[in-house]
């Protein structure tokens, strides 16, 4: 019996090269993930807001341990959608989908960004009191 040599085999396919469905799978959850910012945005505002409020009782100067109380919670959840981004799009390029790398960034880029804002906001607030 011979093999005809026409075209390739399948079992000697390159697995990399064509992306599989968790693959595709990975790379949707990544851009559906940047989608709940402006939900992580409100909850972010509620629950700092609650917060401050509860540890604060309307103080003028709060203690800067009761703003980071109340601040680290709310900016966690804030920057989620960006980590549950990174990971899916990372894992996306993993399988085999390179271009996994777009939501990635682009939700990396977005929670350091929010990060880095708040932060100088109250670093400037504490210089200019």
């Amino acid at each position: 019996m011979t093999t005809s040599n026409i075209g390739p085999r399948s079992d000697h396919a390159p697995v990399a090269a064509v992306p599989h469905n968790d693959a595709d799978r990975a790379y949707r959850r990544a851009w559906w993930s940047l989608a709940f910012f402006p939900v992580s945005f409100v909850l972010a505002f509620v629950i700092g807001e609650g917060l401050f409020s509860m540890l604060t009782d309307g103080e003028v100067d709060p203690a800067v341990w009761k703003v980071l109380l109340s601040g680290l919670p709310a900016l966690v959840v804030l920057v989620l959608p960006g980590v549950l981004a990174v990971h899916q799009g990372r894992q996306a390029r993993r399988l085999g989908r390179r271009d996994g790398l777009i939501p990635a960034m682009v939700g990396g880029a977005i929670a350091l960004g929010v990060v880095g804002l708040n932060a100088v906001s109250y670093l400037l607030i504490l210089l200019v009191e």
